[in-house]
């Protein structure tokens, strides 16, 4: 199974180089990983913080993947919540990379008033595809 990320001509450069425009998968499964957020396995914040939040979002996002034997290779999209935008992206910068690479998946990123627990400042969800 392969994932290529595309961003087609006539669609704005990605900003930052944060995320991709599209993705073309070829696999036959597609799987959609619920919300992460930044609590450990026993349910407990892991980190009161933006960088902190986002890195355990991913960290749990690379659990779920590994569980269905896959990586971040098979993301074809994620979504992103977070409780304050401008906070959000100045962390990601130096987080993403480590997890996407140099061609980080298509996403949506949206800024929300709170999530369920108000300590929460980033939830995470993600799709892939496999063979």
């Amino acid at each position: 199974m392969t994932v290529v990320y595309r961003n087609p001509i006539g669609l704005h450069p990605p900003t930052d180089n944060l995320y991709s425009h599209v993705s073309v998968a070829d696999g036959r499964h597609s799987y959609r990983i619920g919300g992460q957020v930044a609590l450990d396995a026993e349910g407990r914040l892991v980190a009161t913080d933006m960088a902190g939040q986002i890195r355990c979002c991913y960290e749990m996002v690379t659990t779920a993947l590994r569980a269905l034997g896959l990586d971040w290779r098979a993301v074809t999209h994620l979504n992103t919540f977070t409780t304050d935008m401008d906070e959000y992206l100045r962390a990601e910068r130096a987080i993403a990379p480590s997890f996407f690479g140099s061609t980080p998946p298509p996403s949506t990123l949206v800024e929300v008033s709170r999530l369920v627990d108000p300590a929460w400042l980033v939830e995470v969800q993600a799709d892939a595809s496999s063979d």
